[in-house]
C-alpha cells in the first residue's frame, strides 16, 4: 500500500481527479452569477453535509498530491476563483467558507515554488483587501437600499412582511395563482413584490422570463437580472389585481392597485436586456 501511494503516477492520476473540484466550483461561480440560488425546502442541511464532506474528502486528495503540477496549478488559480464566488454570494457563507479554506490550505500547503506564493500571495491580497472595499464602497453609492420580498403562497409566515399582509393572505394566494399570473403562451411570470426602504415602502408588480429556471436536487437556479417594472406606485399592505389580457395580438398585463384604483394595462412586447451587476445591488 505504501508502494502504491508513494507511486507518481497515483499521484498524478489523484491531481488529474482533483480538477472535478476545481470545475464544481468554478461552475458554482458561474451559476450563481447569472442565476439566483434557492435551496429547496428541507434541503439546505442535506447540501451542506455534502458538500463539506466532498470539500474534505478533496482537500485530502489535494494534500497528498500537493507536488504534482496539476494540483500545484489549482492550488495558485482556486482563490481567485473563490474571490467571485464570494462577490456573487456574499453573506451565503454555506457555498463560500469550504472553498475558500481548501484555496487558503492548499495555496500555503502546495510545493509551489516560493517566488510564485510570495507573487501571487501578495496579488490575492490586494485583490481580497482592495476589491471588497471597492465592493462595499460600490454597494453603498450606487447600490439600491430597497428591499424586495415576493409575495405568494410560499410567504414566510414568521417575517415582518407577513405581519404586514396577514389580512390580505387570501388574496395572495389567489392573486398569484399560476393559471393568473402565466402569460397565456407561457413566456412570462407576473411577480409581486413588497418594497421595504427608507421610505413608506410599496408594492411592485413586474414580469419576469418564465420556463428558464434550473432545477437540480438541492437547489434551484432562478433567472435574474431580466425584469420589466409594470408599476412600482403600489401601496405596502395592499395586495393589487393582476392578470394578463391579449389584444390584436400584443399582450397586457392587467391590474389595479386597490379597490377604489382604475383598470390600468401595460403591453409586454420587449423584455430589458438581462442585468449582470444585481450582485452589486444595480437592478
Amino acid at each position: 500500500m505504501k508502494e502504491l501511494l508513494s507511486n507518481i503516477w497515483v499521484k498524478r492520476a489523484v491531481g488529474v481527479f482533483n480538477l472535478v473540484y476545481f470545475a464544481v466550483i468554478g461552475l458554482l461561480t458561474y451559476a450563481t452569477f447569472v442565476y439566483d440560488l434557492e435551496f429547496t425546502e428541507g434541503q439546505e442541511q442535506s447540501f451542506f453535509t455534502v458538500y463539506v464532506a466532498a470539500s474534505v474528502i478533496f482537500l485530502l486528495l489535494m494534500i497528498y498530491s500537493r507536488d504534482v503540477i496539476v494540483t500545484k496549478i489549482i492550488s495558485v488559480v482556486l482563490p481567485f476563483i473563490v474571490f467571485f464566488l464570494l462577490l456573487f454570494n456574499m453573506y451565503d457563507w454555506i457555498l463560500v467558507i469550504p472553498p475558500l479554506v481548501i484555496g487558503v490550505v492548499m495555496f500555503f500547503v502546495a510545493c509551489t515554488h516560493e517566488t510564485v506564493k510570495v507573487v501571487m500571495g501578495t496579488i490575492y491580497l490586494l485583490i481580497y483587501v482592495l476589491g471588497l472595499v471597492a465592493f462595499f464602497v460600490f454597494k453603498l453609492l450606487f447600490g439600491g437600499t430597497s428591499t424586495l420580498t415576493e409575495l405568494n403562497a410560499n410567504l414566510d409566515r414568521n417575517s415582518p412582511v407577513y405581519s404586514i399582509y396577514k389580512n390580505e393572505f387570501t388574496k395572495i394566494c389567489d392573486v398569484t395563482r399560476d393559471d393568473n399570473v402565466l402569460s397565456p403562451d407561457g413566456k412570462y411570470r407576473i411577480i409581486i413584490y413588497d418594497v421595504q426602504n427608507s421610505d413608506k415602502g410599496g408594492v411592485n408588480i413586474c414580469v419576469v422570463p418564465n420556463g428558464q429556471d434550473v432545477s437540480l436536487r438541492f437547489f434551484t437556479l432562478k433567472q435574474k437580472g431580466v425584469k420589466k417594472t409594470i408599476s412600482n406606485k403600489g401601496i405596502r399592505g395592499t395586495v393589487p389585481d393582476v392578470g394578463w389580457t391579449k389584444e390584436d395580438g400584443t399582450l397586457y398585463v392587467s391590474y389595479r392597485l386597490s379597490s377604489e384604483s382604475e383598470l390600468k394595462k401595460t403591453s409586454v412586447t420587449v423584455m430589458p436586456k438581462k442585468q449582470y451587476l444585481e450582485f452589486l445591488g444595480i437592478s
